[in-house]
C-alpha cells in the first residue's frame, strides 16, 4: 500500500533515511514536510515501511529531492513504485518535475531515464568526486 506519511512514521522514516545520508535527521525536518503543504512525503508500506521519497510542490513544479529504498527491498520495483503513484496521482498534464542525481548513481540514473527524465545541465564535481545532474520531466 502505498499512502502519505504520517507523523507516527517519523522513527522508521528517519531510520531509513540515516542509512542513505549521514545525520539524515538532522537535515531533514520531516515533521514539517508533512504538515507542509508544499511537501509530499509518500511511503510504500506492508507491515512495515520499505521506501519512501520525499516531494517539494512548486506552483505547476515538483522537485524530487528524494528516494530510499530499505537496502533489503531494493531492486524489487518499489521505487518505480513509488514514481508511478506519485506521476499518476499528483501531477496534471503538463507538470514539471526536476530532480538532482550524482552522476555516478547509475542505477537511479537508469530508473529515472525509465521515467522519462531527460538531463538538462550537469554541475561539475559537485558531489566531491561526481558530477551533479539536473534531470526534468514534464509530464504528458
Amino acid at each position: 500500500m502505498i499512502r502519505n506519511a504520517k507523523v507516527n512514521d517519523l522513527a522508521k522514516l528517519n531510520i531509513l533515511g540515516n542509512l542513505v545520508i549521514n545525520n539524515f535527521d538532522t537535515t531533514y525536518d520531516l515533521k514539517s514536510y508533512i504538515k507542509d503543504d508544499k511537501y509530499i512525503v509518500l511511503v510504500d508500506e506492508q507491515k512495515d515501511i520499505k521506501a519512501f521519497l520525499i516531494i517539494l510542490k512548486n506552483i505547476n513544479n515538483f522537485e524530487l529531492e528524494l528516494i530510499v529504498v530499505d537496502k533489503q527491498y531494493r531492486r524489487c520495483g518499489i521505487a518505480s513504485n513509488l514514481l508511478t503513484y506519485f506521476i499518476d496521482n499528483y501531477c496534471q498534464q503538463k507538470s514539471e518535475i526536476y530532480l538532482e542525481v550524482a552522476a555516478d548513481n547509475a542505477n537511479a540514473i537508469k530508473l529515472y531515464k525509465k521515467f522519462n527524465f531527460e538531463i538538462i545541465n550537469i554541475r561539475k564535481k559537485y558531489y566531491y568526486n561526481s558530477d551533479a545532474l539536473i534531470m526534468k520531466r514534464v509530464v504528458e
